[in-house]
């Protein structure tokens, strides 16, 4: 064997202060040959002591610590792919914890069904405080917030269900030049667009690439507590509506677009505005919840539509005369 069967890329910004260390350790506790994987870690412009964490660790476990100084994960997760050797890449984050088979199901599932190109395994909530009696979580579309996928069936899935936290790809899919889009994807600061795991998942399910569920390969994905709460789900909804122009410009609306953004788009966010306007001082409900959500979400659709909508159509055209 020329190089290792597994190289598991992450990337972590300030992580020392929150989950790396659980993360590091159940790495540790893979029940995988350690000759057969390696972890590839990026510090990402961390102000913390992820640094000299992830060294401390490099005498337990067989990884490479890259610096990555510019901010943005996208841009570190490919600093990390340029140095990886494995056959299987297996994308993750720093805040999951691993069960102990992770890695050697991973490798079971690739074995067993060489026709997938793409597997995704399961995600399951690691709760600061489970929300309890809380009817939040029966309103929330839990993958999208919590990059969540718990599904206990193997088999054929769908790209669009295939999370970051635990996303493996065949290497030689990667090639040179498929990479994540450095546009999109975490930055500190503002607003980012979310979803750079799923638009390179389905760039290559466009190509023909097919997508399985490994229901054996298990981590939980911390969920603090801070984030199980009505204002942050909706503000996470601007930052997935920002995103969406990019991983499906092909559901932009069409016709007369007025200051860059379709007519369509402008009715469907006034509705929202209305109706979350007339709903927000009433008591708590899945109505309210949605309303106020969807107006989070049309906003950043808005501006992702700026942002990165394709130019250099008939639409476009008409989009100046009016804006003039």
């Amino acid at each position: 064997m020329t190089g290792p069967r597994i190289s598991v890329i992450f990337s972590s910004f300030n992580g020392a202060s929150r989950r790396l260390q659980q993360m590091l350790d159940s790495m540790l506790a893979q029940n995988l040959s350690s000759e057969q994987w390696e972890l590839i870690a990026v510090d990402n412009n961390s102000n913390d002591e992820t640094q000299q964490l992830l060294d401390r660790y490099t005498k337990k476990l067989s990884m490479v610590v890259v610096n990555h100084a510019r901010p943005g994960k996208s841009g570190a997760m490919n600093a990390a792919l340029a140095v990886a050797r494995g056959a299987l890449i297996v994308f993750t984050d720093d805040d999951i914890e691993a069960d102990v088979n992770w890695l050697s199901a991973i490798v079971a599932c690739a074995a067993a069904n060489p026709e997938f190109g793409v597997i995704g395994g399961r995600i399951l909530p690691n709760w600061e405080h489970y929300p309890q009696g809380d009817p939040l979580l029966d309103w929330i579309p839990m993958g999208s917030t919590f990059a969540i996928a718990d599904d206990e069936s193997s088999g054929l899935c769908d790209p669009t269900k295939i999370w970051g936290p635990n996303t493996t790809v065949r290497r030689e899919l990667l090639g040179s030049n498929v990479r994540f889009r450095e546009d999109i994807g975490p930055l500190p600061g503002g607003l980012f667009a979310m979803g750079e795991d799923t638009e390179i998942v389905n760039r290559l399910s466009r190509s023909g690439v097919k997508t399985y569920r490994c229901a054996e390969a298990i981590v939980h994905h911390w969920i603090p507590a801070s984030s199980v709460t009505e204002a942050w789900v909706q503000k996470r909804g601007e930052r997935l509506g920002y995103g969406m122009p990019a991983l499906f410009a092909e559901d932009i609306p069409k016709g007369v677009k007025i200051r860059g953004v379709p007519l369509r788009t402008w009715v469907e966010s006034a509705n929202w505005a209305v109706r979350a306007a007339l709903l927000y001082p009433l008591p708590r409900s899945k109505k309210r919840f949605w309303a106020i959500w969807k107006y989070y979400y049309m906003r950043g659709y808005r501006a992702g539509l700026r942002q990165y909508a394709p130019t250099g159509n008939p639409s476009c055209r008409m989009t100046q005369e009016i804006a003039r």
